[in-house]
């Protein structure tokens, strides 16, 4: 089938580290043009573009030159609300919280917006804000903020109206951060009593008179000019007139369907700004997703899944209910994502987002399906309930930061979320009825059978199994809501029609969706599982401001590269040894494990010796790495840490962190050819010899810590 990007002329493309502006797109090519205009435009086919932004050659920014994207560049730069303090995204998510509850209240018509009715709606509000809080407490995510946010005053009506307001322009978190933290010059050049006279006179513009922007202009210098005679009088400094192209600017930035409905009508803007010109029935892949939770209809053994149930205290844990995090196509009933949980959380929920955005069809095919998972891209709206996991401040600002749409229906309304219940429902009677050991979905419907007696599935099974009903049986079943069509046929027809929506890159997803770490950064870069991640621009930014912690940010599925903040921007850093590319952290830590077993008698591990190991590793790893993906095993920041310090602990591959002095950029030796210093360092309980060097300390002193005999899982 011929791929066709859906790309429009609002899109930017980075090759490299230049900016391309879409010249144009037609059926078969797509021009773009640097933005400096210096160059001839670039021709590409929608094949060749596709590639380039799989392999993380190109970079495709969604609305780059939109309005809202420009004006949330121009007041916070590339500042993104997952980069905040924790402290700061509490109180951003406070307001959010403020403003939602409020809506559901105005929604209801419990309230209106009128000084009476808010002041005495407000202990309502205050109550369900905070009933809001305690529910993210009990969750224990950001708790210790959070916590903090109960002693906050209650804003006031002014306050409330004004977040109100901006957050019904953008659905933006960022529309919360106070402007002073950003201090950009574009803020500086008109004054807020300027700003705010200019808003105030924008009325006028939104008017069926339809009025011009230079009458606007006049209007807003007149009311400038009387404000400045009372400035006068009291000698203080007047205000300047503001310029038209400022009030363009202005008038530019604000919603263009508001706008064309106040000065036009509303059935202008519909037909104008609606979604496509067939109406709200046609909607396009990916324009807009749900997500949401189900507990599955049966009975596992979770031994499957990665918990130790071996100890008599267990006993209870050996079976049980998974839970599954599932993303469903509103526009063709496509299965994006489906990751298997013991319990559901904002982590599960980041972790279905990403899978969504991917090609699956290597899953499918190491998992045993005959079809292909192919579907996959970027999405654009996704539509959740109000589950702890969806409601997560976390989840809300990588949905901000991807440029993704995050809308959270009512509770209460399960038709608005039709199509994902209808396919739990689904899943229950079409698949699990087949199971043995199935729950039912109550105890009327499970009657006598006793579902703890017939127990034979595991978590690896289960996933096996949803898969395969997914890929091979699901999507290629006639729908009834599709018009009897199958949600594959349906997903070819749509992009054929509409074109396809490729993800961002991995790089950009690693940057926002990976696990996050914190790293010590030294004259070998930064140290992650006896593995050093370099650059020439790293090694740069280490001689300008020493060594420091550094926030980052690993795929677990491919530790070739790693995620680094420094310098207001997130950085690709390859890692030191090439033939880690592709190769995920469960066949690392698997490898190390394996070698620190045979080679005993070795004083070092060469990295000969790690590269044929690596090879032997990958090739048994196809069928686990599919099911990783997709079952409950998931890696967190306190695995990292305790594989380090159980397995990696005095390891240094692909640098020379020992070195007495700071390597000239030029005179370094390649890092692929270095040779990893990993010794029988490591103590014996019988000998108990000196404890090994460690790696670089991650808190930045000099002390070498103290070895001591632990257990695996003294920190759970």
């Amino acid at each position: 089938m011929a791929v066709r990007l859906r790309i429009s002329k609002a899109e930017a493309v980075i090759l490299g580290e230049t900016l391309h502006m879409v010249d144009n797109v037609s059926e078969t090519l797509v021009e773009l043009r640097a933005l400096n205009a210096t160059s001839e435009p670039l021709c590409l086919s929608h094949q060749d573009l596709k590639t380039m932004l799989d392999d993380g050659k190109a970079r495709l920014e969604y609305g780059y030159f939109s309005n809202s994207r420009a004006a949330r560049r121009a007041s916070a730069g590339s500042m993104l609300v997952s980069r905040m303090p924790a402290a700061e995204q509490a109180r951003v998510f406070r307001k959010q919280l403020f403003v939602e509850e409020f809506e559901a209240g105005e929604a209801a018509k419990e309230v209106s917006r009128s000084q009476a009715s808010v002041c005495a709606y407000m202990p309502k509000l205050v109550e369900r804000v905070e009933a809001r809080l305690t529910e993210q407490i009990c969750q224990g995510r950001n708790a210790e903020e959070l916590a903090k946010l109960f002693a906050l005053r209650a804003p006031c009506r002014t306050s409330l109206m004004k977040w109100l307001r901006d957050w019904q322009e953008t659905r933006d978190p960022m529309c919360f951060v106070k402007r002073s933290r950003f201090n950009s010059q574009n803020a500086k050049r008109v004054s807020a009593r300027a700003e705010a006279i200019m808003q105030e006179t924008f009325k006028l513009y939104l008017h069926p008179n339809r009025v011009n922007v230079p009458y606007v202009t006049m209007q807003v210098n007149r009311v400038i000019r009387e404000l400045n005679k009372s400035l006068a009088l009291n000698e203080d400094l007047p205000e300047p007139e503001i310029s038209e192209s400022t009030v363009r600017r202005r008038i530019s930035e604000l919603n263009k369907f508001e706008v064309c409905a106040a000065r036009e009508g509303l059935t202008v803007a519909k037909n104008k700004f609606g979604p496509y010109t067939k109406g709200l029935l046609v909607e396009a892949p990916l324009q807009g997703v749900e997500m949401d939770e189900w507990q599955i209809d049966l009975l596992a053994f979770l031994e499957g899944g990665g918990i130790d149930v071996s100890r008599p205290s267990f006993d209870k844990l050996r079976t049980g209910r998974s839970w599954i995090c599932v993303a469903l196509d509103r526009a063709t009933r496509v299965v994006l994502a489906v990751k298997m949980a013991f319990k559901p959380n904002s982590d599960i929920a980041l972790a279905t987002l990403w899978l969504a955005m991917r090609n699956k069809a290597a899953i499918s095919k190491q998992l045993g399906c005959q079809k292909e998972w192919s579907q996959g891209g970027h999405i654009f709206s996704v539509f959740v309930d109000n589950g702890s996991a969806f409601v997560d401040s976390k989840f809300s600002a990588a949905l901000a930061d991807l440029d993704v749409g995050y809308e959270v229906l009512p509770a209460g309304v399960p038709k608005l979320r039709a199509r994902i219940e209808r396919l739990f429902r689904t899943f229950g009677t079409r698949l699990m009825q087949r199971l043995t050991g199935r729950t039912f979905g109550n105890t009327q419907e499970r009657g006598d059978y006793p579902a703890d007696q017939n127990i034979v599935h595991t978590a690896e099974s289960i996933v096996e199994l949803l898969v395969s009903f997914v890929v091979d049986e699901y999507h290629d079943t006639p729908h009834r809501g599709l018009e009897y069509a199958t949600p594959a046929n349906t997903w070819d027809r749509l992009i054929d029609q509409y074109g396809h929506s490729p993800a961002k890159s991995p790089h950009e997803l690693r940057h926002i969706l990976g696990i996050p770490l914190q790293r010590q950064l030294g004259r070998h870069g930064v140290l992650v599982c006896g593995v050093n991640y370099h650059s020439r621009e790293l090694a740069e930014y280490f001689m300008r401001y020493g060594a420091q912690k550094m926030d980052l940010r690993l795929d677990p599925e491919d530790m070739g590269f790693l995620s680094i903040w420094y310098d207001d921007a997130w950085h690709t850093i390859p890692a030191g040894l090439s033939k880690l590319q592709g190769v995920s952290l469960a066949v690392w830590d698997a490898t190390i494990r394996d070698l620190r077993r045979t080679n005993k008698a070795a004083a070092r591990l060469h990295i000969d010796v790690v590269d044929a190991a690596l090879e032997r590793s990958t090739k048994n790893d196809d069928a686990q790495r599919a099911w990783r993906q997709i079952g409950p095993l998931t890696v967190s920041a306190r695995d990292i840490r305790r594989a380090e310090q159980e397995c990696f602990f005095g390891l240094s591959f692909g640098g020379e962190a020992e070195a007495e002095q700071i390597t000239p950029l030029s005179d370094r030796p390649s890092l692929s050819n270095a040779i990893s210093q990993a010794a029988e360092k490591t103590p014996t309980a019988s000998t108990q010899p000196t404890p090994p060097d460690p790696a670089p300390n991650t808190d930045g002193g000099s002390r070498k810590p103290k070895f001591s005999w632990r257990f695996s899982d003294d920190n759970e």
